[in-house]
């Protein structure tokens, strides 16, 4: 039982960084004006969250019915972790474009003389 408790919890403390980088993230931007740049913003930061959890949830599972023995549900389960796997790593390439085009966004639309925002 204890193996199993550091075990969850070293799975849990490697996905710990991101959360807390998509908390402070999104207490930065909530406060800003509302943009398309923001809602992106947050769209990819939610993205990224909601992911990062589910991904979570998906690998302590994994690890709590390797610790039961329940191998041979093990395997059939094989096929679906893998595809699982594959769209939480699509849903966070995703929330990453988000984030970089609102990022580029509002740095383009800033203006450095204070004038009109430019648009390159």
């Amino acid at each position: 039982m204890q193996e199993l408790l550091l075990s969850v919890l070293g799975s849990l403390a490697l996905r710990l960084p991101i959360l807390i980088a998509v908390c402070v993230s999104l207490v930065w931007v909530l406060p800003t004006p509302r943009a398309a740049p923001r809602t992106a913003a947050l769209l990819g930061l939610s993205l990224l969250g909601v992911a990062t959890l589910l991904g979570m949830v998906v690998v302590v599972g994994t690890q709590v019915l390797v610790a039961r023995g329940v191998y041979e549900f093990m395997i059939d389960l094989g096929s679906w972790l893998r595809a699982i796997h594959f769209v939480l790593g699509l849903a966070e390439a995703f929330a990453m474009v988000l984030l970089v085009w609102a990022m580029t966004r509002a740095l383009r639309d800033r203006s450095p003389t204070g004038g009109p925002p430019s648009r390159i």
